[in-house]
């Protein structure tokens, strides 16, 4: 099941997979498996990511959300900015 809170990061952030995962240290390959979720990150990896994105590791693999309204904050930001 793909990852998409870790792709709506990405993509809020104007980011592409080559950029997240040159920042975490890892291959472009990799990072693309763990969005698609084909394959889930070492835990180090897991943390890393979680770092990068400014959530916790839970937040970010697993169903507990505590950044919901930051999310909707930045996603209508992007809209309003898109739409100008």
């Amino acid at each position: 099941m793909p990852n998409r809170r870790i792709k709506t990061l990405r993509v809020l952030r104007r980011l592409t997979q080559r950029e997240v995962a040159a920042a975490v240290g890892i291959a472009q390959s990799s990072y693309a498996m763990i969005e698609s979720g084909r394959r889930y990150p070492r835990k180090h990896i897991a943390k890393r990511l979680a770092e990068f994105f400014g959530v916790t590791v839970d937040e970010l693999f697993f169903a507990e959300d505590n950044h919901a309204a930051q999310y909707k904050a930045e996603i209508h930001a992007l809209r309003d900015c898109q739409e100008e």
